[in-house]
C-alpha cells in the first residue's frame, strides 16, 4: 500500500482549474461555494505535514506544499517538473506502478514505503492517500509522514524478540502470566512447546496447571510454593517434576514475582519464569557419582598405598632381620664348625707332641673317644647344613611312596633305642599300627629320628618318650612324639625354627646345632605334610606333624586278576579318572592298573593340550599325567588347569622318570603328587586313593557350604 491509491473511504473532492485541491472548475457544479477555495487553499499550504497530489496517469506531480519541498529538498518548480518514481528508489519503481494501477479508485490507502530525498538518502515513510479529481484529471492526495525512527525501532525490537525467542529456545525458557484468580493470562509462545502440549492444551489457572501437568509427588509442594508467592508478594524459586505426554518427566525450575504496576496498571499479577533443567540435573547427577566413584578409587588407592607402605616396611624390616639372622647364621656356623674341629685338630696334636711319654690305654680311649665324637658332631653339622642349604635351593627331591607307618617306626626304634637305654628312657610306641601314609621312606625317617632324638635329648632320666600315630576322617594321619622335659615358653616356641637357636638349651650339656628342627619342617613340607608344636613350661612338649594317608588298599595284585568287587563297592559313587601320557605302554599299563578298582572309569589322552580339554569336557575326580609330553608338558597342563575354576581343584598325580621340579610359583593350586616311574604298584594306587579322597572331601565341604548358605530373599 503505496501513496499510489487510497486505502478505505471513497472521496472526490471538487478542484478548480488553477490545480488548488477545493477549488470548483469548468466541470465542477455551479452551486459549489466559490468562497471555499480560500480556505482549502490555506489548509493544503498551512498543514504541518507533507503534501502532494500527483497525475494517476503520467504520474507526475501536479502540486506539492511547502513541507513537502523542505522535507524532500526540492523547490516547488523541481518538484513540479518530476513524477512520483524519482523519489523512490529505482528497485522499488515496479511496486509503485502495479501499487498505482492494482488499487481501487475508491479505497483509502495507507501504507510504508522509501522515498529518497534529493541529498541522496533513503527514508522509511507511512503513506496515507485516496484519489480524486484535480484540474479536470484523475489524482492522488497523498500525505506521507516520516517514520524511518520508528520502523527502525521497530525493526530492533524484531530483532531483538527474535534473539529473545532463540535464547529461549536454547536455554529452555518460558514465561507466563497470573491473575489474581490464579487464571493464566498470558505466556511465552514457546510455553507449549516447553510443557509438551499444544497452545489449545495449556491449563487455563494454576489449579489445572498443577491438576494436569505437576508430578503427582510434586503437588504439594508446587501448591506450597505459588501460595507463599501469592501471600507474600516475595520472589519464589522452587523445582518441581512437570508429566511429559509420552516419555519421562522433566525437571522445571521456576521463579514468581510479582508484576509491577506498569507491567500491571489494572490489578495485581505475577510473573513467572519456568526453565526446563532437566539436563543440568542429570550432568550435576553424572558429576555427583563421578565424584562419588573418584572419591572411593581415591580411597581404595591411598589404602593400596597405604598397605604397600606397610608391606614396604615389613620387607624392610624382614630384609633387616634377615641381614642381621644371616650375620648370626654365619657367626654361629663358624663357631659351630670351629668347635669340634677344635677338639679333633687339639686331641690329633697332643698325639703328635715330641717328648711325650706313651700314652696309657686309658688315655688312648679318651683321645680316641673325643676325636670321634667331635667327628660325628661335625659330620653331623655338616650334612644338616647341607640338607638346609639344598632345601632352600629348592634342589632337595622327595620320592612318595605308600608306607606302612608300623614298619617305620619299629626301624626308627632301633635305631634309637640304645640312645635311650643310656639315659633309661622309654620309647612308648603304639602296637599293631596299621595306618599308611603317602611319604619319602628315607625323609620320613630322618625327620621321626631328628625328633625322637630331641625328644630323648630333652627329657629327664628315668622318663619315657610317647609315640602316637592317627589317622583323622579326611585321610590325613598325625604322627606326634611327645617328651616329659621342662617345655617352653610362647617366646621359644616363637624363635623355635630359627637356625642355631638352641633356645638356651647349649648350657644344658646335650648335643645340638639349632638347625635340625628347620630343616625337619622343611622335609614335611616337602612331602605335602605340616609341622607343629604344644608346649608349656614344666609339663614337657609334643611335636606334631601330618601327611597324606590312603583310606582303602587292595589286598593284593597279581597279573591280571581283578579285585571282585563287593555290595559297599558297586553301591559306591564311580569316579572319573583322566590319564594323559604320549607313551602307549605307560598309558596302558595305567589303564591296566585301573581296570582293577570297580570305583573308577577311565579316560585317556595322549599329550596335554588333549588333555586339557578333555579334563574341560568330563571334570574328572583326578588326573594323572605324565610331565615330559611333546606339544604341552605337564607342567604347563597344569598351569592351564590351575587358571580356569572349573578345573583349579582337581586332584593331580604327575608321573615323572625324573625329579619333582622345584615348586612352581604360577601354580596356585594344590600341589601335585609325585609317582616316579618306574613306579611300585602300591604307590602308585595310594595316590590315586589318596586324590579321590582329596576330590571327595572337595564336594563334601561344597555341598556343606551351599546347603548351609542363607536362602535369597
Amino acid at each position: 500500500m503505496q501513496d499510489g491509491k487510497p486505502g478505505a473511504t471513497p472521496a472526490n473532492e471538487p478542484v478548480s482549474d488553477t490545480g488548488r485541491p477545493g477549488a470548483p472548475g469548468p466541470s465542477s457544479s455551479p452551486s459549489s461555494p466559490a468562497p471555499a477555495e480560500p480556505r482549502y487553499q490555506q489548509l493544503f499550504e498551512s498543514s504541518p505535514m507533507p503534501l502532494w497530489v500527483y497525475d494517476l496517469e503520467t504520474l507526475r506531480f501536479l502540486d506539492v506544499n511547502e513541507v513537502a519541498c523542505v522535507k524532500y529538498g526540492y523547490t516547488r518548480d523541481e518538484f513540479l517538473s518530476m513524477s512520483i518514481l524519482q523519489i523512490r528508489p529505482e528497485e522499488d519503481a515496479g511496486a509503485v506502478i502495479a501499487s498505482v494501477r492494482d488499487t481501487p479508485p475508491d479505497v483509502f490507502n495507507s501504507g510504508i514505503w522509501r522515498h529518497r530525498l534529493r541529498d541522496g538518502r533513503v527514508i522509511d515513510v507511512e503513506v496515507t492517500s485516496h484519489e480524486m479529481t484535480f484540474m479536470g484529471r484523475a489524482t492522488r492526495f497523498v500525505c506521507p509522514i516520516d517514520v524511518t525512527e520508528r520502523v527502525r525501532a521497530e525493526r530492533k525490537l524484531r530483532r531483538r524478540e527474535a534473539a529473545l525467542r532463540r535464547a529461549q529456545a536454547v536455554a529452555r525458557l518460558a514465561h507466563l502470566v497470573t491473575g489474581p484468580d490464579g487464571a493464566l493470562e498470558d505466556w511465552s509462545d514457546n510455553l507449549p512447546c516447553l510443557v509438551g502440549t499444544a497452545t489449545a492444551g495449556v491449563p487455563a489457572t494454576l489449579a489445572q496447571w498443577a491438576e494436569r501437568l505437576v508430578h503427582p509427588e510434586d503437588r504439594s509442594d508446587f501448591a506450597l510454593k505459588t501460595a507463599e508467592a501469592i501471600r507474600t508478594g516475595q520472589r519464589v524459586e522452587f523445582e518441581y517434576r512437570l508429566q511429559q505426554p509420552a516419555g519421562r518427566p522433566i525437571c522445571i525450575s521456576q521463579v514468581i514475582e510479582p508484576s509491577s504496576a506498569e507491567e500491571a496498571p489494572t490489578g495485581r499479577r505475577w510473573f513467572s519464569t519456568l526453565q526446563d533443567v532437566t539436563e543440568q540435573r542429570s550432568t550435576e547427577e553424572r558429576l555427583r557419582r563421578l565424584t562419588e566413584e573418584l572419591e572411593e578409587r581415591v580411597k581404595q588407592r591411598t589404602e593400596q598405598l597405604v598397605a604397600s607402605n606397610r608391606e614396604l616396611q615389613a620387607a624392610t624390616l624382614a630384609a633387616e632381620q634377615a641381614s642381621v639372622a644371616k650375620s648370626r647364621f654365619l657367626s654361629n656356623v663358624s663357631h659351630e664348625l670351629r668347635t669340634p674341629l677344635n677338639a679333633i685338630l687339639g686331641f690329633g696334636q697332643l698325639l703328635n707332641v715330641a717328648g711325650r711319654g706313651p700314652l696309657s690305654a686309658s688315655q688312648q680311649v679318651m683321645y680316641g673317644d673325643n676325636i670321634v665324637g667331635a667327628g660325628k658332631h661335625l659330620l653331623s653339622l655338616i650334612n644338616e647344613l647341607l640338607d638346609l642349604a639344598s632345601i632352600e635351593a629348592g634342589k632337595t627331591s622327595v620320592e612318595v611312596e605308600r608306607l606302612a607307618m608300623g614298619e617305620v617306626f619299629d626301624e626308627c626304634v632301633r635305631l634309637m633305642a640304645p640312645i635311650a637305654q643310656q639315659r633309661e628312657i622309654t620309647l612308648d610306641v603304639p602296637a599293631d599300627v596299621r595306618i599308611h601314609v603317602m611319604a619319602d621312606r628315607m625323609r620320613l625317617k630322618q625327620v621321626l629320628l631328628n625328633l625322637m632324638s630331641n625328644a630323648i635329648k630333652y627329657s629327664p632320666e628315668h622318663s619315657r618318650v610317647d609315640i602316637g600315630c592317627e589317622q583323622f576322617p579326611d585321610g590325613r594321619v598325625r604322627i606326634s612324639i611327645t617328651d616329659h622335659g621342662s617345655g617352653m615358653t610362647q617366646e621359644q616356641v616363637a624363635a623355635l625354627y630359627q637356625p642355631f637357636n638352641r633356645l638356651g638349651r647349649e648350657r644344658s650339656g646335650a648335643e645340638g646345632s639349632g638347625i635340625g628342627l628347620v630343616v625337619t619342617r622343611s622335609l614335611v613340607q616337602l612331602m605335602d605334610g605340616q609341622m607343629g608344636v604344644e608346649s608349656s613350661p614344666g609339663q614337657g612338649s609334643t611335636f606334631w606333624l601330618t601327611l597324606p594317608g590312603e583310606i582303602r588298599w587292595p589286598s593284593e595284585l597279581d597279573g591280571a586278576q581283578a579285585r571282585s568287587p563287593g555290595p559297599a563297592d558297586a553301591a559306591a559313587e564311580v569316579a572319573t579318572i583322566l590319564c594323559v601320557d604320549d607313551d602307549a605302554a605307560s598309558l596302558r599299563l595305567v589303564q591296566d592298573l585301573l581296570a582293577t578298582r570297580a570305583d573308577v572309569a577311565v579316560i585317556t589322552a595322549t599329550n596335554g593340550r588333549i588333555g586339557v580339554e578333555l579334563a574341560l569336557a568330563h571334570r574328572p575326580s583326578a588326573i594323572v599325567m605324565d610331565n615330559n609330553m611333546p606339544e604341552m608338558t605337564g607342567t604347563e597342563a597344569r598351569r592351564v588347569l590351575r587358571a580356569d575354576p572349573r578345573t583349579a581343584d582337581i586332584p593331580i598325580i604327575a608321573l615323572s622318570a625324573s625329579a619333582p621340579p622345584p615348586s612352581d610359583p604360577n601354580d596356585t593350586g594344590p600341589r601335585p603328587r609325585y609317582v616316579s616311574k618306574p613306579f611300585d604298584i602300591h604307590a602308585f594306587l595310594g595316590a590315586i586313593d589318596a586324590a579321590l579322597a582329596d576330590a571327595r572331601r572337595r564336594r563334601s565341604a561344597l555341598s556343606t557350604a551351599s546347603s548351609t548358605a542363607p536362602p535369597e530373599s
